[in-house]
């Protein structure tokens, strides 16, 4: 499903809620006023949503519009009157009733219409808010680790949500550096441990024996790849200048200088013979291999000292 899709589907449950509602709460009223809340309604509904989508959300909410009573018939355009008995009336003011009628359903619901639920219930406090259920420690250990006061609200569901971001970014980051380690030093006996997205899915299901010490290991081993690769680079600008350095003017003259014969040679042609000598030696993968070794000497360096 595209997101316009998604975002259309959603739309449709909560403007069929609304709807429902209207008739429930306006069964008693004249049918042209009844009429009149439910062309407003889907009047906002529309102002919602762009111009080409417009005629599939409407399409949508007439299969979808909801009724109690399956012997009412809906339209868009017109909504005969809805006669409801005391007894249901009583019914559809009783959270009970609702909840029981909404368990009931929840076998029939799409997985879209479920999530758009959860979300309705959570905006109004009803369900995923606060930290209801979670260990005091955790909590904690959370609030500290995002500097946030000891009685900041936390709401479940954005933690949830927070966490599959964070879940995705650690896991693709473990990738790309140990592959980027790889390429630096293919010989070396660092090697990456378990794929931290299988640890870390293995660490939230029941039946695998997989402990928090072990994915806090995993990330603490990448974190501290990273720290030296980044502490390397400015190493590998380093290493480049020595580079520079020999091929300085200076240093071309010692170096000639130091050369013996050639009594009759010119100073600045053995300084030119010198230099051609010395750059020739320089190629860019020479260069490349070199800066490579200096790095992971560097990584191996502090990693060892970690």
């Amino acid at each position: 499903m595209s997101e316009a899709e998604r975002l259309i589907s959603q739309q449709v449950v909560a403007t069929a809620n609304r709807l429902r509602m209207v008739l429930v709460d306006f069964a008693d009223e004249p049918e042209q006023l009844r009429q009149e809340y439910i062309d407003e309604q889907i009047e906002r509904s529309l102002a919602k949503i762009v111009p080409e989508h417009r005629k599939a959300f409407l399409e949508e909410l007439m299969a979808r519009f909801p009724s109690w009573d399956t012997r009412v018939e809906v339209g868009l355009a017109k909504a005969e009157s809805v006669e409801r008995s005391t007894s249901d009336r009583r019914e559809l003011q009783d959270p009970n009733f609702l909840v029981a009628r909404l368990i009931q359903l929840g076998p029939s619901l799409s997985q879209q219409d479920r999530q758009v639920l959860i979300e309705r219930l959570r905006e109004a406090g009803l369900a995923g808010g606060g930290e209801s259920g979670w260990p005091a420690e955790t909590c904690a250990e959370l609030q500290s680790a995002l500097q946030l006061k000891s009685d900041a609200p936390m709401d479940s569901f954005r933690a949830m949500e927070l966490t599959c971001m964070l879940a995705d970014f650690a896991a693709r980051l473990d990738q790309l550096v140990w592959n980027t380690w790889r390429a630096i030093h293919p010989h070396s006996d660092r090697r990456r441990p378990n794929p931290l997205r299988d640890l870390m899915g293995q660490l939230l299901r029941a039946d695998m024996d997989v402990s928090r010490g072990q994915v806090k290991e995993n990330l603490d081993r990448l974190g501290g790849l990273i720290a030296a690769i980044t502490s390397a680079v400015r190493q590998a600008g380093r290493h480049a200048s020595q580079y520079l350095a020999r091929l300085s003017p200076s240093e071309i003259e010692h170096m000639a200088e130091m050369e013996s014969g050639g009594f009759l040679t010119s100073k600045e042609v053995k300084c030119w013979r010198k230099y051609v000598e010395l750059s020739a030696a320089l190629t860019a993968d020479i260069v490349e291999d070199e800066i490579r070794e200096a790095i992971a000497k560097h990584v191996e360096s502090l990693m060892k000292g970690r």
